[in-house]
């Protein structure tokens, strides 16, 4: 008997999987410990920037600086842009010359929640601060290759020069959150957000296509220096990479992918996954999403479990909404999504087309009641009601892979 300990909200629950059953646990590396001078590496990064040109050689007296901040952990978005302010008033600009603008990534959930913190430990520095809205105050700056219409928040696209700085971590609608994905999804015009996501609706490889599209689209926005930020599962920074943007984005990506991809030989019956614990399983519409990484597992007809606190319920009364008109329904939730793109609906399409290759339960403290207004969902209690539910239902020579940490992680299946 091999015991498996999943985060489960501010704690961990306990699968016991026979040693006959398991196949594998998948989890990903994550990089090295904390780095203890923080200052002092990102410091060395901006001066030894990928690339070779320095933020010196990009901004100038009298320039005006948009920097786009797609690091949702206030300490550490204090830390750069402290870091950046000091850099740029080395050539003579003050904090009046330096606008700092928060992403506002509608598929990074629950990010809006932490604006007003983001704001008082930003705007504490003397810089200029605002918000991202989609829905106003957005500039057509050209079309990307595959005629994503790009508008980009006004306060960036006007300014000469445009630093990125963001966190460089797995997503499991994107492939990765990233500078990249900051710019194209964070910062831009909810039409723009629609033309990247609309076309990956019913994308089996959705990271994938989402990610080329999001890429494509932010190079149409002409950053000139960008910073990527990686964190180890306790959040805190492990690794910088500054310069020009297209290298460091090679660079990073180069990184990210040793660290969070992780081989997997074959598809298993049973997929045991968590999102990470808080605050990735707070509530469904945010747990749900590791399920993108479940499926790539499962073998057809096979049961995935989530395992998923979601104290806070659906966590999006749009998202709820929905579920309870299409009763299930994937063709409706289609034509819905296409006559009146909603991030909520794609979220919800993406949650309930899971169901038609894998039997979906939960072990969750979430109301029984949610399972009546998903079709084809069963809640437990403990793990290992849910484990037994999905022996008795798949056979008991069933293999099991468990996710950890399942927002965090890219599994990759090893064919042939």
């Amino acid at each position: 008997m091999v015991d498996i300990w999943l985060p489960y909200g501010k704690t961990d629950v306990c699968a016991r999987v026979e040693g006959r059953n398991l196949m594998n646990i998948v989890k990903g590396v994550y990089g090295k410990p904390r780095v203890q001078d923080l200052e002092g590496e990102l410091e060395r990064a901006l001066k030894n920037p990928v690339g070779s040109k320095t933020l010196a050689d990009v901004a100038k007296r009298g320039d005006k600086v948009a920097l786009a901040l797609n690091i949702p952990e206030p300490g550490i978005a204090k830390l750069v842009v402290s870091a950046i302010k000091r850099e740029i008033s080395q050539f003579g600009l003050g904090s009046g010359d330096l606008t700092v603008v928060f992403a506002n990534n509608p598929l990074t959930y629950g990010a809006h929640h932490i604006f007003n913190q983001l704001e008082t430990e930003i705007s504490s520095l003397g810089v200029n601060t605002a918000v991202h809205n989609p829905f106003r105050g957005n500039i057509y700056v050209g079309d990307a290759g595959s005629g994503i219409k790009v508008h980009l928040d006004g306060k960036i696209a006007e300014f000469k020069i445009k630093i990125s700085a963001s966190i460089f971590e797995p997503n499991p609608y994107t492939l990765y959150n990233c500078g990249e994905v900051g710019v194209a999804l964070g910062f831009s015009s909810m039409e723009t957000v629609r033309d990247i996501l609309a076309p990956a609706l019913k994308a089996e490889s959705l990271g994938e296509e989402i990610f080329k599209n999001a890429v494509e689209a932010s190079q149409i926005v002409n950053v000139d220096f960008s910073i990527s930020v990686f964190r180890n599962l306790d959040g805190e920074a492990i690794r910088f990479f500054a310069g020009e943007p297209r290298e460091v984005f090679h660079e990073s990506l180069s990184f990210a992918d040793s660290i969070y991809k992780v081989s997997v030989d074959g598809e298993a019956e049973i997929v045991l996954v968590s999102p990470g614990g808080s605050p990735f399983d707070a509530n469904i519409v945010r747990a749900c999403g590791c399920i993108e990484n479940a499926v790539k597992i499962v073998g057809k007809n096979g049961v995935i479990i989530l395992v998923a606190e979601c104290s806070d319920g659906y966590g999006d009364p749009e998202f709820q909404r929905i579920i309870r008109e299409v009763g299930g329904d994937l063709n409706m939730l289609e034509k819905a999504v296409k006559d009146r793109f909603s991030v909520s609906g794609f979220i919800a399409y993406r949650f309930l087309k899971a169901f038609k290759k894998a039997s979906v339960v939960m072990v969750s403290a979430a109301p029984e009641y949610y399972a009546s207004e998903i079709p084809g969902l069963r809640i437990f209690r403990t793990v290992n009601e849910a484990l037994k539910y999905a022996l008795n239902k798949v056979g008991g020579g069933a293999k099991v892979s468990a996710i950890l940490n399942g927002s965090l992680i890219i599994p990759v299946v090893r064919r042939g």
